[in-house]
């Protein structure tokens, strides 16, 4: 079995991974702290078949995993990247959330409201960016990523 093939079936057990996760269906605003350590992980596993497969074309990208079975297939590389670049917003987006929501709930200081816009403007910029990479992947594609990741529930579905 190559490193490629260890890669992507390490890959789709963390996938398969969030789906016994725990998600808080009342807020929309964080995501406990297993759901995010498990989509850095995803990201963190991303990222080495994308280093991996850098020298592949996609043909040879498909011929090398074409014989094992996936419950998450990976489609192309190209859509690959693009999962993790949607991945890193994601977690930059609710880390950033997260952050001005403690300093929201617990910081009255003279320096809280600056570093509350300075977090806002991350959760934006993050989301803004999210918008930008799901409309390029269409609706259906979205949707998919969305599922896989445990974030319908999130104000990230469509």
């Amino acid at each position: 079995m190559s490193n490629l093939v260890r890669e992507l079936i390490a890959f789709d057990i963390l996938k398969q991974e969030l789906e016994d996760i725990e998600v808080d269906t009342e807020s929309d605003d964080s995501l406990l702290k297993a759901h995010i350590q498990l989509i850095k992980q995803c990201s963190g596993a991303s990222q080495r078949i994308i280093t991996a497969t850098q020298g592949l074309s996609e043909y040879d990208f498909q011929k090398s995993i074409s014989n094992v079975e996936f419950v998450y297939k990976v489609h192309t590389k190209q859509l690959l990247t693009v999962h993790n670049k949607l991945i890193a917003w994601v977690i930059d987006f609710f880390i950033a959330k997260e952050k001005a929501n403690k300093i929201t709930d617990l910081d009255f200081s003279d320096q809280a409201e600056v570093r509350l816009d300075l977090w806002q403007t991350k959760s934006a910029k993050a989301k803004n960016q999210i918008k930008i990479l799901a409309n390029a992947l269409g609706k259906e594609e979205y949707n998919e990523f969305i599922a896989q990741y445990r974030l319908a529930h999130t104000e990230l579905a469509l």
